[in-house]
């Protein structure tokens, strides 16, 4: 975090603000996947019938928080500097500050989570043996452990009724997404996008499309991740697929299209941890990046341009959700909802800086920004104006999802996509 009275982005050579922090945890988390993606899901688990259909999921949720009611506390787990901070005090939350004053819940706030792999196998022992895991909600990645949870029953359906915000300011773009159809178990937390991040002083063009990145231009001056997830699904939108409703023959082109640029020598580094140093340091002309990154680089100095390519980028979430075994399920709904007001998205996303899934919480950070003074002024403006933090209708609609793979699928997809950045 920056020093005061500062909550945003630093000086050139400032230490990584909290923003940071959790893309470093992607990256680090991608990295450890791409080697061993689903070491934690294999341990024992019964699977349950999930509910499909408006009848059987009503019934779900019915059963589920039929004569629950609210507690007074509230037990909340999150990724490491995740959330908003006050800068007088890093300790302290101010908007949960705010919604334990308003409420009355009390709340106990962790950042325990590391990566998907690691909390899975930490809680999936209490889970299995019907136990509580000490945790009302928690934040979860929508990856193949966020199916892992659906699949063994051990999160809870919400009840949308008591989710009006959520209805009401929610934008569209984060609603119904392939790994949960209908909110069923999960809202977004915060998101982000997967392009192509640039140096158009290096390159001396527009990118425009993934295939910019197999120009001979560019030998040897391009980034890519050693992560099988998000090549391959970048790679699909490279061959004109869309990777939610691809099949294994599009994988097989997709990986095809990583070799031909690997074998090209296009490629200067398989990376997850260090792409961004790279691209401001110059080594690197172009780069697959999250959009976060590009916005969070120029607020240090650099002149990076973040590019949706023509063929689509892609768009992931983190997610709140509810345990099954939750001690307190209706505390930490009202706290869902809470969130999904756009002044309390907006003091997150003030800190945090990813992809809001509240598009009406804009106005209130150019609100702030209007009501500021000096540098703090000047990054509110830039973050109101972001479309790498509130994407436009146009740019959202680029943008596809991960694709949804099975535990045989992910076999298949990991002997095409691995041994390209393991060569």
């Amino acid at each position: 975090m920056p020093e005061q009275p500062l909550p945003l982005a630093p000086p050139p050579r400032a230490p990584a603000p909290r923003g940071w922090s959790r893309r470093g945890l992607l990256r680090a988390a991608l990295g450890a996947a791409a080697l061993a993606p689903l070491a934690a899901c294999s341990v024992p688990g019964a699977r349950v019938h999930v509910p499909t259909g408006e009848a059987e999921i009503a019934a779900a949720v019915t059963g589920f928080w039929n004569g629950k009611k609210r507690s007074g506390r509230l037990d909340f787990v999150n990724y490491t500097q995740y959330i908003d901070v006050d800068p007088a005090d890093q300790s302290r939350h101010p908007t949960l500050d705010a919604f334990a004053r308003e409420s009355g819940i009390e709340v106990t706030y962790n950042e325990l989570i590391d990566d998907s792999a690691s909390w899975f196998g930490k809680i999936q022992p209490e889970f299995a043996s019907g136990q509580g895991i000490g945790y009302d909600l928690m934040v979860v990645g929508g990856d193949s452990y966020l199916t892992k949870y659906i699949e063994l029953g051990y999160l809870a359906p919400l009840d949308h009724t008591r989710l009006p915000n959520f209805a009401r300011h929610g934008g569209a773009a984060f609603k119904n997404s392939p790994f949960d159809h209908g909110n069923v178990y999960t809202v977004p937390w915060q998101s982000g996008m997967t392009g192509i991040g640039y140096d158009p002083a290096q390159v001396g063009r527009r990118i425009t499309s993934w295939q910019d990145l197999l120009d001979p231009k560019l030998h040897g001056r391009v980034g890519m991740w050693n992560d099988a997830v998000q090549m391959g699904n970048v790679a699909l939108l490279a061959v004109g697929v869309n990777p939610e409703t691809s099949t294994p023959a599009d994988w097989r082109k997709a990986a095809a299209w990583l070799r031909r640029q690997r074998d090209a020598g296009m490629v200067r580094s398989y990376s997850t941890s260090t792409y961004q140093s790279s691209l401001q340091r110059g080594d690197l002309a172009a780069s697959l990046v999250y959009s976060g990154d590009v916005f969070q680089a120029n607020q240090s100095g650099s002149r990076l341009e973040f590019v949706i390519p023509d063929e689509g980028g892609l768009l992931w979430t983190d997610n709140l959700c509810i345990p099954s075994t939750a001690a307190h399920p209706v505390d930490a709904l009202t706290y869902m909802d809470y969130v999904y007001r756009p002044e309390v998205a907006a003091r997150i996303s003030e800190t945090v800086q990813f992809v809001c899934p509240v598009p009406a919480a804009r106005q209130v950070v150019a609100r702030d920004a209007a009501a500021a003074t000096g540098r703090r002024r000047s990054v509110l403006e830039a973050l109101s104006t972001s479309d790498l933090v509130f994407p436009t209708e146009a740019d959202q609609s680029r943008l596809r999802r991960l694709r949804v793979l099975d535990e045989e699928e992910e076999k298949q997809w990991n002997a095409l996509f691995e041994p390209i950045y393991q060569a």
